[in-house]
């Protein structure tokens, strides 16, 4: 039976860094402060809006530690978009 599809070409140069295997994630390598940034915003953001979903479905201390995390999340996006004001202002 004959192969449809060819091997990949082997890589024979050293400059592209090998992946430990245990390794699920990674960022990209040359990724811009801004698009970490920005990324880093957007996905506090989302945490905040799960957190304010969840603790409306909660009572007592439950949706206080919930309302508690929140505060900590929208605080790190402060953090974050104030970083990324400074690194790339907008004009």
């Amino acid at each position: 039976m004959k192969k449809v599809t060819p091997n990949p070409p082997s890589s024979s140069s050293n400059d592209i860094p090998q992946t430990p295997p245990n390794l699920i994630f990674t960022i990209r390598p040359g990724l811009s402060t801004e698009a970490a940034l920005c990324n880093a915003s957007e996905m506090l953001e989302s945490a905040a809006v799960c957190g304010y979903d969840c603790a409306e479905h909660l009572e007592g201390s439950g949706r206080k530690q919930v309302l508690a995390v929140v505060q900590m999340v929208e605080i790190a996006r402060l953090l974050v978009d104030e970083a990324l004001n400074r690194e790339c202002p907008v004009a």
